[in-house]
Parts: C-alpha cells; sequence; structure tokens
C-alpha cells in the first residue's frame, strides 16, 4: 500500500485491527503482532509489535525465573498494546478520504479503548466509529472480525514460528516482523483473497493490481526506503532496529551505504 506522490491512495473501505500473541528467544519475552485489515478487502493494511511481559498461570520456579529477567533486561512496557495500536492507525490516517468517518472494528480489549482515546487527539484524526465485537463470539465469516481472525489463522499456519508448543519459535522480534512483511506481500498480492474469490487478490479488489503477482515479479526488482514513503515503525524494521533484549549490544543495524 504504497501511494505516489501524485495519486495517494485513500482508504475505501472500514478497517479491522486485533493483535495476536507470540514470543521471541523463550515464552519469558512474549509480543503482539498487531495488524490492520480491511473489513472488505482483507487486504493487510499496516502492522507493527508491542513488547509484552510473560502474564498467566506460572510455577514459583518461573516467577522468579520471570523476576530475575526483568531485573537484568528490563520490564516491557505496561502501556505497550495501547500504544502500539494508537501508533499502527495514525500512520494509516494520511489515507482517510477528506470529511470521512473512519469505521473501525475490534474486539473487547481494554488497551484498544485507550488507544483510540489517544488516536482521537491526534490533529489530523478523522471522525472515528468504533465497533466492538466480544472475542468470545463465534469466528465464522459472519464475524465483523472474521478479515483480521483470517489474517490470523493464515499466519499460523503458513509461519511455524508463530505456533504454539514448537521449536521453530522467533529467536528475534525484528526477524519476526520481516517474515511479516514478506507475509503481506503474499496475502495481498499472491493468495486469493477467499477460496470462493476465484483468482482475485486481496490487492485486485481494491484496484491496485489487475491480476494476481509471482515472487518472480516481486522479486526482480530491487526497491529502497527512498522509493515509498515508510511510516516509522516499518523504517525500524529496515533498519533492523527492534532490539530482542537478551541479545544486548549483539544486535547489528542495517547500516550498508548502498541499502538506502
Amino acid at each position: 500500500m504504497t501511494p505516489t506522490a501524485s495519486r495517494p491512495f485513500l482508504l475505501p473501505e472500514p478497517l479491522v485491527f486485533d493483535g495476536f500473541e507470540s514470543f521471541e528467544f523463550s515464552q519469558y519475552f512474549p509480543f503482539h503482532a498487531n495488524l490492520a485489515v480491511g473489513a472488505r478487502s482483507c487486504f493487510l493494511y499496516a502492522f507493527n509489535d508491542a513488547p509484552l511481559r510473560r502474564k498467566g498461570r506460572m510455577t514459583p520456579h518461573q516467577k522468579l525465573r520471570r523476576a530475575l529477567l526483568e531485573s537484568r533486561h528490563g520490564r516491557p512496557h505496561p502501556k505497550a498494546i495501547e500504544f502500539a495500536i494508537a501508533a499502527l492507525l495514525r500512520s494509516l490516517l494520511p489515507h482517510v478520504p477528506p470529511r470521512q468517518t473512519l469505521h473501525l472494528h475490534s474486539d473487547d480489549h481494554p488497551a484498544y479503548l485507550r488507544a483510540l482515546a489517544r488516536l482521537r487527539r491526534h490533529p489530523a484524526c478523522p471522525t472515528l466509529r468504533h465497533h466492538i465485537t466480544s472475542s468470545r463470539a463465534r469466528r465464522t465469516s459472519s464475524n465483523p472480525l472474521f478479515p483480521v481472525n483470517l489474517t490470523d489463522l493464515r499466519l499460523r499456519h503458513g509461519q511455524a514460528n508463530h505456533r504454539r508448543e514448537t521449536i521453530a519459535f522467533s529467536k528475534a522480534r525484528q526477524a519476526a516482523m520481516e517474515r511479516l512483511a514478506v507475509f503481506a506481500v503474499w496475502a495481498n498480492c499472491l493468495k486469493r483473497k477467499s477460496e470462493k474469490a476465484g483468482r482475485e487478490t486481496a490487492a485486485m479488489h481494491l484496484g491496485l493490481l489487475a491480476r494476481p503477482l509471482s515472487w518472480h515479479e516481486v522479486l526482480k526488482k530491487r526497491l529502497f526506503p527512498k522509493h515509498a514513503k515508510l511510516c516509522a515503525e516499518w523504517r525500524a524494521y529496515y533498519e533492523r532496529r527492534v532490539k530482542t533484549a537478551v541479545f544486548g549490544a549483539r544486535q547489528a543495524r542495517h547500516t550498508c551505504a548502498y541499502a538506502f
């Protein structure tokens, strides 16, 4: 979803947003991958991440281990999801048509309400209409959250690092976000929007492409950040600035001169 300078892309549909939980390095370092998906097209418009604190039932030993790791590497901000969701939606504000109400669908996560309250304070924020669906509602195609639930399902099905009880878990959040970027291209431009939609992809539904792309077409020409106006989070992913706490200073940034 990269507009040209002369023809900026305008959102033609409501958005569905949510986050799914995964982890990096070990289960003591969970994170949310937040997604914003088109309600009609299933187009994955934006994503970012939010580091979390391990929660849920733990043995005394596990609680002690968590405390030790937090003393060494710090504790994630308790409002990380709120900040990340606000940033996720803020990155899409320039694409909302003038004088149009932006309809947003999500579940009843309390951090989402706080994120929208934060977003409404942004000077460029349009009128927002928030529609809430219980997270306990059946995840069928009639559920208003179906587009983001389907994206979550495809991610866990196609990327082993997000499956539960797997040895293929992400070793670094930066790498997980890079894989998510590849997934976004596949889901938007190569994969059929629906098994019942013929060959139509999400990008074709929006009129961005006339036909599905192949991986050869995606990779045949190298792109650089200067060719597209990246949001702050995606620029950080490109520069490999997302750090995994346990690795400390051993993580190299992407600073090759010919990469920019």
